[in-house]
């Protein structure tokens, strides 16, 4: 097969699993966004001891600006995710916490995309998935090498 031919078939593919997999992250019940599990996790990646996160901290973890922070807070404050956590001592810093609520869907929707991935697991078998994790290291290490950490800017601006 020629190297143009696979091409092809990898831009096809990379677009159909990435409709799919959109479809597979769904969870039920709808109340996060696989995007929104992650973010939270992230934010408590960064204390693991469950102490309050500084917005600055979350823009350097996240690679991306203050602003877009700031409005991603605001919609996980609506939803009851986060809470803005003000010291006594310092009235000037806004640090954010997830909140009970939050951490009980994100354990819901960590369940249901485990279920997932166990049932395409079995379904590709063991050598399958890890050829699979094989390949995927691959590449994730060829587009690091060749283009640097993705951003999260750069994810939504992405273009030809």
């Amino acid at each position: 097969m020629e190297n143009q031919t696979i091409v092809q078939q990898l831009m096809v593919l990379f677009y159909m699993f990435q409709k799919e997999n959109g479809a597979m992250m769904t969870v039920r019940p709808k109340h996060m966004k696989h995007r929104d599990v992650m973010i939270l996790e992230g934010i408590l990646r960064m204390h693991l001891d469950g102490s309050p996160v500084k917005m600055s901290d979350i823009s350097e973890y996240f690679k991306v600006t203050p602003a877009a922070v700031s409005q991603v807070v605001r919609v996980f404050e609506e939803k009851g995710w986060v809470e803005r956590v003000t010291p006594a001592h310092d009235r000037r810093r806004a640090y954010i916490q997830v909140t009970d609520t939050a951490r009980q869907y994100m354990k819901e929707c960590m369940t249901h995309m485990q279920e997932n991935l166990q049932m395409f697991i079995t379904l590709l078998g063991e050598e399958d998935a890890r050829a699979l994790v094989r390949i995927l290291e691959k590449a994730i290490a060829f587009y690091q090498q060749h283009h640097g950490p993705t951003t999260s800017k750069e994810e939504g601006d992405r273009t030809c």
